[in-house]
């Protein structure tokens, strides 16, 4: 399998996460000072205001660095998920318009990626999970409507395709996928495909398997693609030569 990453998008903001914790963190502190003074009500607002502030900056470092910093990273996460397909199959992390995209010989498909944890359920579009308050202070973000998030970063990227090759008909499938093992997830007739990291690639192969891309028509999706990532890094996984068949 062929992969392309945008490892200069994903180190710049790395680097903001690491700002961002490090300034929020710093604040904290300044709050923390300020209440060791005598008491006054301008010490009082400063302390308040610096938690405020603080605890904003620290959650918006710790959510930045759970999706770039930490390894293994969301996009290496859906990259050693699909190891085991031959070149034929391009997978793009955060070079095209939408975050994750697999360009296959059955179709295109762009990924929504979850990493929440604990017991979700999804019946049709309608999802639902349990509070869990340390979420909040893991920087964690909100399940969302995962369907209609997945449904939109399809439709941007079938109109980018449409725009810049009017004469091709080339369907995006939206999928949704939960990358932490440790979500328990509950799927009844989802309106779109909803996996866990472990069922993606026998999905792909199974009930996810489109028709096939014709050869010329795949040359131009993944010229386009390429052009779109130009100055990207481009590796070669080495993985076994099978088909997703």
């Amino acid at each position: 399998m062929r992969v392309t990453a945008n490892s200069k998008l994903i180190a710049n903001r790395r680097r903001y996460g690491n700002y961002a914790n490090f300034a929020g963190l710093g604040i904290l502190l300044v709050g923390l000072l300020a209440t060791l003074r005598p008491t006054q009500p301008a010490t009082m607002w400063i302390s308040l205001v610096a938690l405020v502030i603080g605890f904003a900056l620290t959650r918006i470092g710790t959510y930045s660095l759970r999706r770039w910093g930490r390894s293994p990273r969301p996009d290496e996460i859906i990259e050693t998920a699909l190891k085991g397909f031959d070149d034929r199959n391009h997978y793009y992390a955060w070079a095209l318009p939408t975050p994750y995209v697999l360009l296959s010989p059955q179709g295109i498909y762009a990924f929504t990626v979850r990493d929440q944890t604990g017991e979700i359920s999804v019946t049709g579009s309608q999802w639902h999970t349990k509070f869990n308050p340390g979420r909040l202070l893991l920087g964690q973000e909100g399940l969302g409507n995962p369907t209609r998030d997945a449904l939109e970063q399809a439709e941007k990227l079938r109109e980018w395709i449409a725009k810049e090759l009017p004469n091709l008909e080339a369907p995006v499938q939206p999928v949704v996928v939960f990358i932490d093992e440790r979500a328990k997830l509950t799927v009844s007739d989802p309106t779109v495909p909803v996996v866990d990291t472990k069922g993606l690639k026998k999905w792909l192969r199974g009930p996810g398997k489109g028709s096939t891309i014709k050869a010329d028509v795949y040359r131009q999706l993944e010229g386009l693609f390429d052009a779109r990532a130009a100055g990207v890094k481009s590796s070669n996984v080495a993985t076994p030569e099978e088909s997703p068949q």
